[in-house]
């Protein structure tokens, strides 16, 4: 059972930006101004969606437009004039400002987002607006996804409950710094700004910067977490819980991405212990992990150590020869990869997917 934060309403329809006709438009609305962090790509050539919502982020938010089927990038001259009276119209149909408004988009690059059929589609998003309508807005967002993506925790308080619920998409051009994913967290907890943001940072790194795919970063890769601040965390027992079950979806959603990788087969859980730093252990989990060879070699279930030792190399990480290397057995789709660099005492866990031709075939169809 989804379990839905207090303050929010969903919605999601199909407005024509896919031909498919599944749900491509979708609106997440806070009843009351929810306090928003956004995390966003390092791409250096980011969407008109991005920079949008990077200028608006800062303002207590009042409503969350994504589509997919479009990236509503590297269009036109007049992109981001497009994206800002999308943003505007959406504001007059909820009768809000439109700095109260992000945005997010998936989908191809360089084709020009139809502010037409947006802008048309809005009453009909608007009048959809319902607690219970998680399952079409998720729906809303996917492009190559081969399924839907939510995640959702409950923490007992002493005068009630705390709900987290997450969303996300993504299956292809998976890099760390969130790339390129879109995920929506929501809660009703309510805790201080700085610490808010301490707790996010820090299962965000965990989990959406602790996963690759394909190594590719996208120009969209966007996080948005939302507070309806409707209750009070009050005990530092509160706050602890709260961060841990926040982890916990974080993770869950990540993980989520990684499974549904394009054309993906296996599930590779890449252990990294006996770094000299968290940096470095994530170093070396993210070498191996965007390693090609090392991908098909997992595909073909084929135990080359030799894979690991060059990615470590590469990413100037020198370790001695007899380093314990641990794999499990690699014809099972669940697989797990435990290396010791022998040179200090911290470690790291990242994430990745096996690299197949349907991969290849879904990208050289892409378009």
């Amino acid at each position: 059972m989804i379990k839905i934060p207090a303050g929010f309403l969903f919605s999601g329809i199909n407005c024509g930006l896919k031909k498919n006709n599944k749900n491509d438009l979708g609106l997440i609305y806070c009843e009351s101004a929810a306090d928003a962090l956004g995390f966003f790509t390092i791409n250096k050539n980011v969407s008109y969606s991005v920079t949008l919502s990077k200028k608006n982020i800062s303002n207590p938010i009042k409503a969350v437009m994504a589509n997919s089927g479009n990236a509503n990038c590297f269009s036109h001259r007049n992109g981001l004039k497009d994206t800002e009276v999308i943003t505007s119209r959406l504001a007059d149909c909820l009768s809000v400002d439109k700095k109260n408004i992000l945005i997010a988009s998936t989908g191809i690059i360089g084709k020009r987002l139809s502010k037409k059929k947006i802008i048309s589609a809005f009453p009909k998003l608007v009048a959809g607006l319902a607690k219970e309508a998680t399952e079409s807005f998720s729906q809303s967002i996917l492009t190559t996804d081969t399924f839907k993506k939510i995640s959702c925790a409950e923490i007992k308080l002493n005068s009630g409950t705390a709900k987290i619920l997450g969303f996300a998409k993504g299956a292809g051009m998976i890099a760390p710094n969130v790339a390129t994913m879109l995920v929506f967290l929501l809660t009703d907890a309510a805790l201080p700004k700085a610490l808010f943001k301490k707790i996010a940072k820090e299962a965000i790194e965990e989990s959406f910067n602790s996963i690759t795919v394909d190594g590719c970063m996208s120009t969209n890769d966007t996080v948005f977490v939302l507070s309806s601040r409707k209750n009070i965390l009050k005990s530092a027992k509160e706050i602890k819980d709260f961060s841990k079950e926040f982890k916990k979806v974080c993770l869950n959603l990540a993980m989520m991405l990684v499974k549904d990788g394009e054309g993906a087969s296996k599930f590779i859980k890449i252990a990294i212990k006996g770094a000299k730093s968290k940096k470095e252990a994530k170093k070396a989990g993210l070498s191996i992990a965007n390693s090609n060879l090392f991908k098909c070699a997992v595909y073909g279930a084929n135990p080359n150590w030799g894979r690991i030792i060059a990615a470590l190399g590469n990413a100037g990480i020198g370790v001695c020869e007899g380093i314990p290397i641990k794999m499990s057995d690699l014809t099972k789709k669940d697989i797990t990869i435990e290396v010791d660099l022998k040179r200090g005492a911290f470690a790291q866990t990242v994430y990745t997917s096996d690299l197949t031709p349907e991969y290849i075939k879904i990208n050289a169809e892409y378009s």
